[in-house]
């Protein structure tokens, strides 16, 4: 795995710390080998440790395998790759898979287990529901996995969702508490018990008769938190079984992550990346 040095650091040790937030696990391995094997660690192709200081478009290799995902294999479902290099990979989840499953060795039939045979290793580092389709991201390595969970953790990854509903609905921040729904408790719901939620609207556009486009965004994570918002303010997404009237209509609910944009994990290169999903929100099919 190489690295182009983006500036200087004092030490290998304080890159990967510093700038890749490598596990202290991960960390210990890399050390461990490098006592054995001095290829280990190479900085232009020269020997290195990881006390040897680090200068502003340095390339550092790392010749290490850590861990592997065990995932079982899918070939059943083709997946849509929106981008990918050596570090990560972003698909579009299609509607109706779980992003991982639960159990690793009995369950076949989510997003990885549909990717995993081409790779090694692979992890997501969010995940959407089942009935929610669009973007997302996987690490191909450990080494990035942890910069990209602290990215992820600290807003840097900014995800943005698309639904559709049947109202206009102005651009405005919703924030009301959500918890668990105290009569169905497969539901959440609004409640002042609940933890903070903030949904931002930030657009709607008429896309057909009694059918708008929303896009969104989200300052916290709740379970099923823009669901339990729009139908809060009773816009409740087409499709949605569990928060609309007629849900039961549709075949499909119609939310989506459909973009995302942040900063590479590796070159700090600016990536917007739109889903192919997208098309499937225009006409209803």
């Amino acid at each position: 795995m190489h690295f182009k040095v983006l500036n200087d650091y004092k030490s290998v040790e304080d890159y990967l710390v510093k700038f890749l937030k490598i596990s202290k696990k991960n960390l210990h391995i890399i050390r461990m080998q490098s006592h054995q094997d001095k290829n280990t660690i190479l900085i232009n192709n020269d020997i290195a440790k990881l006390n040897t200081p680090l200068s502003k478009n340095d390339i550092l290799k790392l010749n290490i395998e850590l861990s592997k995902s065990n995932y079982l294999i899918n070939k059943s479902l083709s997946i849509i790759k929106e981008y990918e290099d050596s570090y990560l990979l972003v698909v579009s989840k299609p509607f109706g898979i779980k992003t991982h499953p639960n159990d690793i060795s009995t369950e076949d039939n989510t997003l990885v287990n549909h990717l995993i045979s081409d790779y090694q290793y692979l992890e997501p580092i969010h995940r959407l529901d089942i009935d929610t389709c669009g973007l997302v991201i996987l690490s191909k390595t450990p080494l990035i996995k942890s910069k990209l969970d602290h990215m992820l953790e600290n807003r840097e990854i900014k995800r943005y969702y698309t639904a559709l509903t049947k109202n206009n609905i102005k651009p405005q921040t919703i924030k009301n508490n959500i918890g668990r729904d105290s009569r169905e408790k497969n539901k959440m719901a609004v409640t002042n018990k609940g933890k903070k939620a903030i949904t931002n609207i930030l657009s709607c556009e008429k896309i057909d008769q009694n059918k708008f486009m929303v896009t969104i965004s989200l300052d916290t994570g709740r379970t099923h938190q823009i669901r339990v918002h729009l139908s809060s303010i009773g816009n409740a997404i087409i499709g949605d079984k569990l928060y609309s009237h007629d849900g039961y209509k549709y075949d499909k609910m119609y939310l989506g992550a459909l973009k995302v944009v942040f900063n590479h994990p590796v070159t700090n290169d600016k990536l917007e990346i739109n889903s192919s999903l997208r098309t499937e929100f225009i006409i209803e099919k």
